[in-house]
């Protein structure tokens, strides 16, 4: 969202990055390769002294292996990830604590006479926040004369209770400056240009409002089920999951005013400002789903109720819909719904902003308008891009309307995107907050929505496969 400076210029002071949960799925997968692709594709090499830190007892030779392996089967030549592991990587075990790690950053600090800048990536179940918070304060590894960042992956808190007493923890410990709560959706380069597509087009924002905005919707459609996440789902559900962070954030930005200028706290507030002109949600804006036994892609899938570890009695919702209302002077009087799901007919994630229809229709037949609301898809992934519908004349006689489209995909004018890990990487690095959400975002996210969380009633049932339950909005999203 911000002007990016080129990459020799880039501010990646030379510091000790500290990876907790540093074997699990997260760190292997998604975290190490992106750091790798960043380092390989800007030179920085010896900037970054990456620290795996787990309760595994491993050495720092085992690790190393560990970590060629990923990158190896991630496409990279062995050699040279094997060289930089050599040189760039060490591993600590906490299993008895965190004075081994201390130790470990004051030798790397003093060996390549580093200033003192630390990174602390929290790969690990939030129920483990605050204990490793408060083991890096015991140590004194908070304090430092360079600079100093944590980042918290998702979810932030269950509730807004929750999200409060974690604030709290940290702001102990660090400022709000030093904290990144990541949410990947923020660094999809769809989502990073809504604020281009919305500020740098006047035709799009004269008409971004109540008085030719008929409603929005943002979908997160999946078409897999747990995928062996049955111990975390049970206890979130698709509101915690994916509606209180990625969904909510996506709707700020659709909603928000201009800032005043290109930088992380002038847009954090104006995303702050959405949110404070929401109420919380009624239940009665809440359409709750579960999947069962159906079909995806011509293959039979299980119920949710069927899969390992889900309890016989579970209330645990797979699909919500949530309509939310911006009572503001923008927005007044346009519905927003926020969709997730899990095992839906197709895997896509899009906003649709519906245009009113004109207020006279000169194209009627029998009696009935032919005229179809001109909507706007914006899809965040897969091939991420912009639609719009419009209607015009079928040649030959009569006045007959179809719909056609205008269309552009990053792919086919930029190429490959870079990933949403390796960008939010780059500007943790970099010192730059604006796709990371701040602490008041979080809270307000979570009052909204908490009348929505763990409700006792069971989940309306529908068939996977299918856009959801009865009563729900079932629109499926355009291609």
């Amino acid at each position: 969202m911000t002007a990016r400076p080129a990459a020799e210029t880039v501010g990646f002071d030379p510091h000790v990055f500290v990876m907790f949960g540093a074997t699990g799925d997260l760190a292997r997968r998604r975290l190490i390769p992106a750091i790798y692709r960043l380092l390989e594709s800007r030179g920085f090499e010896d900037r970054i002294h990456l620290v795996g830190v787990a309760t595994s007892r491993l050495d720092d030779t085992a690790y190393r292996s560990l970590v060629t392996e990923s990158l190896v089967e991630a496409g990279w030549e062995e050699e040279a990830v094997a060289r930089w592991c050599f040189r760039s990587i060490s591993f600590v075990s906490v299993a008895d604590g965190f004075g081994d790690l201390s130790r470990k950053v004051s030798e790397l600090e003093h060996q390549y006479d580093l200033p003192g800048n630390r990174a602390f990536y929290l790969a690990i179940p939030p129920g483990v926040f605050v204990d490793t918070i408060e083991g890096l304060a015991s140590e004194g590894l908070t304090k430092s004369e360079g600079w100093m960042r944590l980042v918290v992956e998702k979810p932030f808190g269950t509730d807004l209770r929750s999200a409060k007493k974690l604030n709290e923890m940290m702001y102990r410990h660090f400022t709000e400056d030093q904290i990144f709560r990541i949410d990947h959706y923020l660094a999809k380069e769809t989502v990073q240009n809504l604020l281009a597509f919305r500020f740098a087009n006047m035709l799009f924002e004269s008409s971004w409002n109540r008085n030719q905005i008929d409603s929005v919707e943002i979908t997160v459609a999946e078409t897999l089920g747990l995928e062996g996440r049955s111990r975390y789902f049970e206890k979130a559900g698709v509101v915690r999951d994916m509606i209180q962070n990625h969904l909510m954030q996506v709707l700020t930005l659709v909603a928000m005013e201009p800032p005043v200028r290109l930088e992380a706290n002038a847009i954090r507030d104006e995303k702050v400002k959405v949110l404070k002109a929401i109420y919380p949600v009624t239940r009665a804006a809440v359409t709750r789903g579960r999947y069962t036994a159906g079909e995806i892609d011509g293959e039979r899938v299980p119920g949710y109720l069927e899969e390992d570890g889900v309890a016989p009695d579970s209330t645990t919702e797979t699909y919500a819909s949530i309509r939310i209302d911006v009572d503001n002077w923008r927005w007044r009087g346009v519905p927003f719904v926020l969709r997730a799901g899990k095992r839906l007919p197709a895997r896509i994630t899009q906003i649709a902003v519906r245009y009113k229809e004109p207020p006279v229709s000169l194209f009627e037949v029998d009696g009935t308008c032919r005229v179809h609301a001109n909507v706007l898809f914006i899809t965040l992934q897969p091939n991420e891009g912009f639609h719009l519908t419009f209607d015009v004349k079928r040649p030959g006689e009569g006045m007959e309307l179809v719909t056609q489209d205008l269309e552009f995909h990053y792919a086919d004018a930029f190429g490959p995107l870079p990933g949403a890990y390796e960008t939010l990487i780059a500007d943790l690095l970099a010192g730059d907050q604006t796709l990371f959400v701040r602490g008041d975002e979080a809270e307000e996210a979570w009052r909204i929505l908490e009348p929505a969380l763990d409700l006792p009633t069971q989940p309306l049932e529908y068939p996977a496969g299918t856009w959801g339950p009865e009563g729900s909005i079932r629109r499926p999203p355009r291609p």
